[in-house]
């Protein structure tokens, strides 16, 4: 695990332009480079005295009816698409035969079916795209722990200011800008989602003005025909008061929007408390320190860490929970309903390899991981949010964590020298029988072993930088993954089965594409670096490799991938109780099985780092950034 991270949409929102400049009467825009700019028109900014973190005039739901749909690919180019991502996986040339007429023989037969029906149900749903409803269902059918299979984490730059490096009080003032923020979603008053590549003509009071005044329905023209390009915000409705219930053979979701507590875990106790007054009013960042402070002076007997049992198999986890609910309903409705949950831990890490550790599993004793986000804030007033990934990916993460971290730098909180209010909390205590008891040690056996799994390595190369890369002709991303194929080639000696995420937040209900970063350029380049051929070569090879990763980047960016039309198509053929030979053939098993999974963050002002493990017990999750 290195630095987590996940692509923003800005390279999606890029390659939509070239793909949308093709259009009859449609301008592309001269620069592709591009911004999100925040407006804020509310009357108070201030974080202590204002419920709001903005009030757009932009309704932030106002472009969603307009957004462009994902388009389906074709069966051939899907095909095609495999094969040449298949090649430089093949160990010979029979292996590659056999992966070709496989899926040959598949096209030429149930996959036209299949295909046809997939796009008759795509124009039946035109609210959605073809490929969210499976997407959701591949998360929420999914038997394994969420713990490390699934769940992320971002680390929240820290604040430089000496009187919020408190714990308490730094907790204090990020979960009243979290309110806020929730405040501001809840009323349609946060500013939308929307790439400017030309922030000069769109990123403007008229340009706001303009599209306030359009139905919903049309919104997203005139922002297109100004270069800016509105993201899908649906996910965000799952973002608070949100939880992930385990049941047998199919997870559900569950979200209240009518909750006014938050719950609060401290040393595997969990406490709530009501953060909204009966008026509506949140309470004060004073009222909130104080009942945080409270918290951290009780002193209950241990108990057993209830909580772990959330890592547990879900399979597992759903019949435990069944029978802890009869006689802890009340609580666990508490912790499903909760607005968020905040962790206050006893540690401080203080090396990369310790916070990996710390915020992507801890000790499982404080965390609770079925809850949408978990926000943790440490003994050193280290930030980071953990959050579960069915319900959705880190562009509503990012831009939360985003929006939390710059209020919170506005705010003049001062800590009360001891907590004058009484205390509004109530502590959550579970009562276990002998069986339960039992499940939680053996939990927290499962736990420890799994944990100790994971290995964390971190690496800065400060040599050159993107700008470098760039005056060369040479795409950023693509020099990255090239120097990632080529160091698993020279430790294996094989090509990985490997996975880039790209956002497709640029339209409607878009959640990922992925991008085969392993070709046969990155395996020339490989091959020749490790039998040590001159730089003259390798440059060539270089620019191949390049030049093939920026194709592929711009056909996921466009919708024109093959994994998610393929996932499709497997999940279609398995509602009909079949599996069709190609989705059980060693070609498509071998491309499925992810060696080697990637994913990258742009430089923010918010965030550090994060983290996630690999998504195969043999496998390398690989983080990574470039700065300029």
């Amino acid at each position: 695990v290195s630095s987590y991270s996940w692509n923003m949409a800005a390279r999606s929102v890029r390659s939509f332009v070239r793909s949308a400049a093709k259009t009859p009467r449609l301008r592309a825009p001269a620069s592709q480079k591009g911004v999100f700019i925040r407006f804020s028109s509310s009357t108070s900014n201030d974080p202590d005295e204002s419920d709001f973190i903005q009030q757009s005039i932009i309704p932030t739901m106002h472009y969603q009816a307009s957004l462009p749909r994902l388009p389906i690919p074709s069966l051939d180019d899907s095909k095609r698409r495999f094969l040449s991502a298949f090649e430089p996986l093949a160990s010979t040339e029979d292996e590659q035969a056999a992966a070709t007429k496989v899926i040959d023989d598949f096209v030429a037969s149930e996959a036209r079916k299949l295909h046809d029906e997939l796009v008759e149900r795509d124009k039946a749903n035109k609210q959605t795209n073809y490929v969210t409803g499976p997407w959701f269902d591949m998360y929420l059918r999914d038997r394994r722990s969420i713990m490390l299979n699934s769940n992320p984490f971002l680390l929240v730059q820290d604040d430089s200011r000496p009187r919020y490096q408190d714990q308490l009080v730094r907790a204090a003032v990020l979960l009243r800008s979290s309110l806020r923020f929730r405040n501001s979603l809840r009323a349609n008053l946060l500013e939308p989602d929307v790439f400017h590549t030309q922030p000069q003509n769109s990123a403007t009071p008229f340009f706001q003005k303009l599209v306030r005044q359009l139905p919903s329905s049309l919104s997203w023209y005139p922002a297109f025909f100004l270069n800016a390009y509105p993201l899908d915000m649906s996910q965000y409705q799952n973002l608070f008061g949100s939880t992930r219930i385990p049941q047998l053979g199919r997870d559900r979701l569950e979200a209240d929007d009518n909750s006014k507590h938050v719950v609060i875990l401290k040393g595997g106790h969990f406490y709530s408390f009501d953060v909204i007054d009966n008026d509506g009013t949140l309470v004060s960042t004073t009222e909130m320190y104080n009942q945080l402070k409270l918290i951290s002076l009780d002193n209950p007997p241990s108990v057993p860490p209830v909580s772990v049992l959330t890592s547990a198999e879900r399979d597992t986890w759903a019949v435990l929970r069944s029978r802890l609910e009869a006689e802890n309903g009340e609580t666990l409705k508490l912790i499903d309903s909760a607005i968020m949950l905040v962790c206050l831990d006893d540690d401080s890490p203080d090396t990369f390899g310790s916070a990996v550790h710390s915020f992507l599993h801890g000790n499982g004793r404080n965390r609770w991981f079925d809850k949408s986000f978990q926000l943790i804030v440490d003994k050193r007033a280290q930030v980071a949010v953990h959050f579960e990934h069915a319900w959705g990916d880190g562009i509503s993460i990012l831009r939360y964590v985003s929006d939390i971290y710059q209020d919170s730098l506005t705010s003049t909180f001062e800590p009360p020298q001891s907590p004058a209010a009484p205390a509004r909390f109530r502590r959550l205590d579970f009562k276990l029988d002998s069986e339960l008891l039992g499940a939680v040690e053996n939990a927290k056996a499962e736990f420890d072993e799994r944990a100790a799994q994971l290995n964390s390595h971190h690496i800065e190369y400060d040599k050159f930088g993107k700008q470098f890369v760039k005056s060369k002709k040479l795409n950023a991303d693509a020099v990255l993954q090239l120097a990632i194929q080529a160091a698993f080639y020279a430790q294996y000696g094989y090509v990985p089965s490997t996975y880039e995420s790209c956002s497709m937040a640029p339209y409607r209900h878009g959640r990922t594409e992925t991008v085969r970063s392993a070709t046969a350029e990155t395996t020339d380049f490989a091959k020749a670096l490790r039998a040590g051929e001159d730089k003259s070569r390798l440059g060539e090879l270089m620019k191949r490799a390049s030049s093939k990763h920026g194709t592929l980047t711009g056909e996921a960016q466009r919708g024109r991938g093959f994994d998610r039309h393929l996932f499709a198509l497997k999940h279609l053929a398995e509602e009909k109780g079949s599996t069709p030979d190609f989705f059980q053939h060693s070609s498509y098993q071998k491309m499925s099985h992810i060696v080697v999974s990637t994913s990258t963050l742009p430089p923010t002002e918010a965030l550090r780092f994060g983290g996630f493990a690999p998504v195969t017990p043999d496998g390398l999750g690989v983080g990574y950034g470039g700065n300029d």
